[in-house]
Order: structure tokens, then sequence, then C-alpha cells
């Protein structure tokens, strides 16, 4: 559980709606590499999932490929934060940096990713998944709102930018590192027998409830367009530059708090009732950071910290609770290949920003995320429903 907290720790300084997308609109960077930075972490943890799956299966102890990569995940982070140090009279220079950086960690982590929801599947059953997931959020973000008061802190500091950014770069790959270091020593039980698991495209497709769930994920990932701009929109529009910092903490703190609802939620009525109110305040959260005042800004931040952390524990979980045990790796690998593709959004939601302003991602968005919240509610409740299945 410790290694959890840690890494939300981690994800609150190199966090890729606020921290990231402030930092970029600082460096002058244009709105589509706003949103490519913080998409370079997801998409590049995801896209390579479905070509590991099998290699993955083969591994009669998953973890082993986790502290593999976790040695080249902290020298990636490391590698951005020395930039912030050493090139800021350098801001193109930084800014590749900072993209090649990012770039490599959203890959390692895709090598990552697999061999870390196998030993979950394998280490904790299926009905207590999502109370883990929203425990483990409810505390690691305990502690990344305390970050948040450091983060405004340190960017408060009299020091020319980006040493400020640097710091809390810093300070995140030292977290991650801790984090990843305690998980790889979890004592993960091999598996019974060889899974000589091939790659198939159609197998998870034949299955009829693993369609349904995909056509929400990329609902949802086109709907994620939207994410880095709320911070880039205060900064450029609003000219909210020291209030990075107080986002960041209401941005944690109602992700905090909205967890000690999602935990009884999730028992009650399965993962699906997260992913279908995630969405639902998603769709609503875009309309409201068009007509709110600049001094009500904060209000957008903290309907994101609660939408989202339903969303991630929802899927996550769902995703886990529907795969059968013999295929698992092919349906976390295609799910979250396909979803990783479409995690370029941001790429194309900041496009749309240069043409038309923010109010244009902001609108797709909306419906974007409207349109999850409709084909969610055919889910099927699998924590009721499929029980048996749990590996």
């Amino acid at each position: 559980m410790l290694n959890g907290w840690l890494v939300l720790l981690g994800d609150a300084f190199f966090n890729g709606s606020i921290v990231l997308a402030s930092f970029a609109a600082k460096l002058g960077a244009a709105n589509w590499v706003v949103g490519l930075l913080p998409a370079l972490l997801t998409a590049g943890s995801m896209v390579p999932q479905v070509f590991l799956a099998p290699y993955v299966a083969r591994l009669p102890v998953k973890v082993v490929l986790y502290r593999r990569m976790a040695t080249l995940r902290v020298a990636s982070l490391a590698l951005v934060a020395i930039g912030g140090f050493l090139l800021g009279n350098r801001p193109d220079l930084l800014l590749w940096v900072f993209v090649v950086g990012l770039g490599l960690n959203g890959l390692f982590t895709g090598f990552s990713s697999l061999p870390f929801w196998e030993t979950i599947a394998k280490t904790i059953p299926m009905e207590r998944r999502a109370a883990l997931f929203s425990m483990r959020n409810l505390v690691g973000g305990a502690l990344a709102f305390l970050a948040g008061l450091l983060v405004r802190q340190v960017l408060e500091l009299p020091l020319p930018f980006p040493y400020p950014y640097a710091i809390l770069f810093t300070l995140g790959t030292l977290a991650f590192a801790y984090g990843w270091h305690l998980f790889g020593q979890i004592d993960e039980p091999p598996d019974r027998e060889f899974r000589s698991e091939r790659l198939s495209l159609t197998l998870p497709f034949r299955d009829f409830y693993f369609r349904r769930f995909l056509r929400v994920r990329v609902l949802l990932a086109v709907a994620s367009m939207v994410e880095p701009f709320y911070a880039a929109y205060a900064v450029r529009n609003l000219g909210h530059k020291g209030e990075v910092g107080i986002y960041l903490m209401v941005y944690t703190l109602a992700s905090v708090l909205s967890n000690l609802f999602w935990v009884r939620l999730s028992r009650r009525f399965g993962s699906r009732s997260l992913i279908l109110t995630g969405a639902a305040l998603g769709a609503l959260t875009p309309l409201l950071a068009l007509m709110l005042p600049a001094p009500s800004f904060w209000l957008v931040f903290a309907l994101q910290g609660v939408y989202l952390s339903a969303i991630g524990v929802g899927t996550a979980t769902y995703l886990v609770n529907l795969a059968p045990t013999e295929a698992r790796s092919s349906y976390i690998g295609l799910s979250n290949t396909i979803v990783g593709l479409l995690s370029f959004s941001p790429v194309l939601g900041g496009l749309l920003a240069d043409r038309v302003g923010y109010a244009g991602p902001m609108l797709v968005a909306a419906v974007c995320y409207a349109w999850a919240l409709y084909a969610g509610r055919r889910l099927r409740l699998l924590e009721t429903t499929a029980i048996g299945q749990t590996p």
C-alpha cells in the first residue's frame, strides 16, 4: 500500500493537467505542445501493451519485468529534472528534453503496466480491488494534498524560471523511485501452469461486454483532450500564475475526499457506477469552466479531481474484473493500446484551441463525456455477476 501512496505523491509533482500544463504555458509552448506533454505519459504507457501481452503472459512471475523497468523509468524522469536545472537559458532545448524524457518514461511505463495489473489480479481478490484502489487513492491523495502546499511554496520561491519546477520534478522523481522499488518487492506467486497466450486481436472483440466497455473507454479517452487546458486557460486567459499550487491542492483534496464516497458506491453498486458518475461530472465541468467568473475557477479543478478519480478507479477495476484469467493480458493489453493511441487527443485539443480558442476542446469534451455516460448505462454489473471468474 505504501508504494501506491508514494506513486500518487510523485504524480502530484508531475501532474499533467496542472503542473506540466502550467510549465509548458510559462515556457511559451504552443497549445498542442501543452497537450502533448501529459499525453506522452498516458499514451506511451499504453500503446506498447498489446504487443507485450504474449511475452508477459509467458512469465511465471510478472513482477520481475516490473523491477527491470523501474530503473529506466527513474532515469527518464531524472533527465527531465536535470534538464530543468541546466537548460534554463535554452527554453527551446529544454522543451525537447522534456518531450524526450516524458516520452521515454511513458514507454518504459508501458512495459511495467501489464506486470503491475497481472500481479494485482493474482494477489488481490476481485471483490476487494475497487476498495483497495480507492483507499490507495485516499491516503496517497492526502499526501498529494500536502505536496500541493509544497508546490505552492516552491513556485513562490525567489528563483528564476524554471528552477522551481526543476525542484518539483526532482521531488517527484524521488517519490516515484521509492514507490516503484517497494512494489517490486511484492512476493507474487508463480503461475500454477504455463500460459502460452497467443496475441489475438479477435478474441477480446468476440466478447460482447468487452466491446461495450471499449466503446466507453474510447469516448472517455477522446474527452480527455480538455484536461490540460483548464490550467492553460487559467494561466493565459485569466492571468492566474501564482494559483497553480492552489489549484493542485484543490484538485487533490477533491480527489481524496471523493474516494471516501467511491469506496461505498463501488461496494454497493459496482465499478460501473463509478464510470457513470465520472462521465456525468466530466460532461458538466467544461461547461462550468466557460461560465464561471475568475475568482470561482477553482471549482473546475475540484470537479476535475472528483471525476478523474471516479473514472480512473472505475475503468481499471472494471477491466481487470471483466477479463478472463486465461486471456487477461490480451484483454488489458488490447484495451490499453487502443485507448493509448487515443490519449494523444490533448494534442488535437491544443490544435483546436489554437484555431477557435479554449471553448473548442471544452465543448467537444462535454459532448464525449455525455456520450460515454449514455453508452455506459449498458455496461454489465460485474461485481455481482462474475464472482466465479476471480483468479
